[in-house]
């Protein structure tokens, strides 16, 4: 293990000199003439210059594709799989940026990827794909991440210099806030839609596709799914508690605590962000309860609670597949109108929703919701409005007593 620099005194001749061997033997003055603090700060000043310029050396090296390789390897190691694949799909696509003709990001030198490249990136992410605000923020995160991962590891010589900060210039993206309103909420007779749809057996459109069986069989000779269909049971939970989709897809039969009819989740959305991270809990009703039962029974604690008809666990994109399918079941069977834009996340804007149309207290939704009150109050607040309307009742009642008595 190299030893580390230190200030020495060395005599030369009838001299004394400061001195160290680090990058060399090097001198800064004789110790009658140069005072213990100057000299320090001299020494410092030498070897922060040495670790500067074997950071730029290591940097010169290394590629942005190497770089990229080295970020996913320790992202993989260090982070859930979630954040992985996130991460993984966002500086690969990157990495893969022309910024010339010829040119990838990948093939420069890592420390001369520049803030106008992630920017040109990010509008092509817009202009060539449609890509959202929402979206594109997570790529110009995933971007960011890796960089500045650089700039600290491995310790103590980092890949870039610490004070390399390609993107402080590149505004982080604008997302903009969208206020939820009856209008956007799931309707009663989509969910119902939805349900029916789900308890439909999808294996039996295989062979012909949806339209043709539905032209030889007919809607009533179409035939439905065993008993407990997995994936419709799975919908009505969603229904029921306001889960987020990963939160039930990543559900283990030990986090179901059938007891207090409740799951408790150690990992979930918020602890990825949170510093000191809270446990999540989510209430059952007596449907869902009965829902968890049945898929609990007979599987060990580390097993998933819902899985797909080949036994497997289910995958976020996977439900996401499925709902997509069961939206085009619903409508070509008539079974009712289903809006094309709906996702599984809408059911948990109508638990929200509704659960303070109910009059629960902010804070009480919240908690069972697994989020802030501030998100409640900007996406949600205006379904709770009673206190708004008891308000405009007391100023009405008001004035019509002072225009009685003038």
């Amino acid at each position: 293990m190299p030893r580390q620099p230190k200030l020495r005194k060395k005599k030369v001749g009838t001299s004394v000199y400061w001195f160290t061997k680090a990058g060399g033997d090097t001198y800064f003055g004789s110790v009658d003439a140069v005072p213990y603090s100057e000299a320090k700060k001299l020494f410092n000043d030498h070897v922060k210059t040495l670790a500067e310029n074997q950071s730029t050396t290591n940097s010169k090296e290394l590629t942005a594709g190497d770089l990229v390789v080295l970020f996913l390897e320790w992202i993989e190691k260090k982070r859930s799989q979630h954040t992985f694949t996130t991460r993984k799909l966002y500086c690969s696509r990157f990495a893969n940026f022309e910024v010339r003709p010829g040119t990838r990001i990948a093939d420069l030198p890592a420390n001369k990827v520049r803030g106008k490249d992630l920017e040109d990136w990010l509008d092509y992410l817009e202009e060539e794909f449609g890509l959202g605000p929402q979206t594109r923020r997570h790529a110009e995160t995933s971007v960011k991440h890796c960089w500045n991962w650089a700039t600290k590891h491995p310790s103590p010589t980092p890949y870039l210099s610490p004070v390399y900060r390609p993107f402080s210039s590149v505004e982080r993206t604008h997302v903009p806030l969208k206020s939820l309103t009856e209008n956007d909420l799931i309707t009663p007779q989509e969910v119902e839609a939805i349900f029916a749809a789900a308890e439909m057996d999808l294996d039996q459109f295989r062979r012909f596709g949806l339209e043709e069986t539905l032209k030889r069989n007919g809607t009533d000779g179409c035939r439905q799914a065993e008993v407990y269909s997995n994936f419709a049971e799975m919908l009505r939970c969603y229904y029921h508690t306001g889960a987020r989709t990963d939160e039930l897809v990543s559900c283990e039969v030990g986090d179901v605590l059938l007891r207090t009819q409740q799951v408790v989740l150690g990992k979930h959305k918020r602890s990825r962000t949170q510093t000191n991270p809270t446990i999540r809990h989510i209430t059952l009703n007596q449907e869902a309860f009965n829902i968890f039962q049945r898929h609990c029974q007979g599987k060990e604690l580390t097993e998933r609670v819902f899985t797909n008809s080949n036994g497997n666990p289910w995958t976020v994109r996977g439900t996401a597949k499925r709902f997509e399918r069961i939206k085009e079941v619903a409508v070509k069977m008539k079974l009712g109108k289903v809006r094309d834009e709906l996702s599984i996340y809408d059911f948990r804007h109508l638990w929200i929703s509704e659960a303070l149309m109910a009059r629960n207290d902010v804070a009480t939704v919240a908690r069972m919701a697994g989020t802030s009150i501030a998100m409640i109050e900007r996406v949600y607040g205006h379904f709770r409005n009673e206190h708004l309307q008891e308000a405009q009742h007391r100023l009405d009642e008001d004035r019509r007593k002072r225009k009685a008595q003038s």
